[in-house]
């Protein structure tokens, strides 16, 4: 059985990664049907040695403005970051999230400015990761964003998965940055007092409110595969998670104003939509972790738009080691 506390220290995670449990495709609903029906913004198709971990393409028009909500992990399979490159060559305009992501644009905008000789990186201790370029340094980084990168960073590193600022060229023309400065964000955390212990506070009390799915916990095949140096089984168990932490991380949004991580954000990001669609844009894309896109699609429909259909895209395909063999070319004589 899988401890509360590491349930919790995920949900706490998923705030950046992901948001509700799978169901299949559904048409989109209307009228009071479609207030009431629970959206699907990631999930995971499969059984307990093979599957994907998808997420969730929703479309939404008022008028003549499309905008679609482009859900992400932040660590996966690099050809889904290769499938998100090119979808994102078809919006007149991406709207991305990426705190002090904006320091990226004013780069390609002003031109690259003179370097300093670099000096070489020191040695990795054992259990180090490498730093993160594309962040800010780390004394000007918040707290709980150094601690979920560090997560991350190390999930990513123990499944072989891309970091999704190395497989996403965030200085492509029409990305347009839609989310707070890292000052921004602690003021913000600091106006609502809020912290990576007030975070795992809150998940513990969602955990408790929303209960357990026990299907979703890490079994003894999966286990003992790990051990075997077969990590595919975790990776079912890991996306299962994932896939239903929705529950916890809707519940921990429920109260106190929601958390500077996704209420906070999302308003940022839906006055820049404002925005550009009132300086005449009319094809967008929003492309925001998973966990973002309930609450976004809900003060989406408050300003008058209606979802008019979703498409999947595999973040993680899991198999197997005996699959991947077989798949494997055969050696060249």
């Amino acid at each position: 059985m899988m401890h509360p506390l590491f349930r919790s220290a995920l949900a706490s995670a998923a705030l950046l990664i992901c948001s509700h449990a799978p169901a299949a495709d559904a048409p989109a609903a209307t009228g009071k049907a479609h207030a009431t029906a629970k959206r699907e913004y990631v999930r995971y198709v499969g059984d307990d040695k093979r599957g994907r971990l998808e997420t969730v393409i929703a479309t939404l028009k008022k008028g003549d403005v499309q905008v679609e909500l482009v859900g992400a992990v932040h660590v996966a399979d690099p050809e889904y970051y290769k499938a998100l490159t090119k979808l994102f060559t078809g919006y007149e305009e991406l709207l991305f999230e990426l705190v002090d992501g904006q320091k990226m644009k004013e780069e390609i905008e002003d031109g690259p400015k003179p370097s300093a000789k670099k000096k070489p990186d020191a040695p990795l201790k054992q259990g180090e990761f490498p730093p993160d370029e594309d962040a800010p340094a780390a004394k000007d980084r918040s707290p709980a964003f150094k601690i979920i990168s560090v997560m991350m960073r190390g999930l990513g590193s123990y499944f072989h998965f891309q970091y999704q600022t190395e497989g996403i060229d965030y200085h492509t023309k029409n990305f347009v940055h839609a989310d707070v400065s890292m000052d921004e964000f602690v003021q913000l955390q600091a106006d609502k007092g809020e912290s990576f212990i007030d975070l795992m506070r809150k998940a513990i009390e969602a955990q408790l409110e929303v209960g357990t799915d026990r299907t979703a916990e890490p079994k003894g095949s999966q286990l003992l595969l790990a051990l075997l140096g077969d990590s595919s089984g975790l990776k079912v168990a890991m996306a299962r998670q994932l896939a239903s932490a929705g529950d916890v991380v809707a519940e921990m949004e429920k109260h106190d104003g929601g958390t500077v991580i996704i209420t906070e954000r999302n308003r940022k990001a839906l006055e820049v939509l404002d925005r550009e669609v009132a300086a005449g844009r009319k094809n967008l894309g929003i492309f925001y972790g998973a966990a973002h896109l309930a609450e976004m699609e809900k003060d989406l429909e408050k300003r008058g738009y209606r979802r008019t259909g979703e498409r999947w895209l595999t973040a993680w395909d899991i198999k197997p080691r005996v699959d991947q063999k077989r798949a494997a070319p055969a050696p060249k004589e």
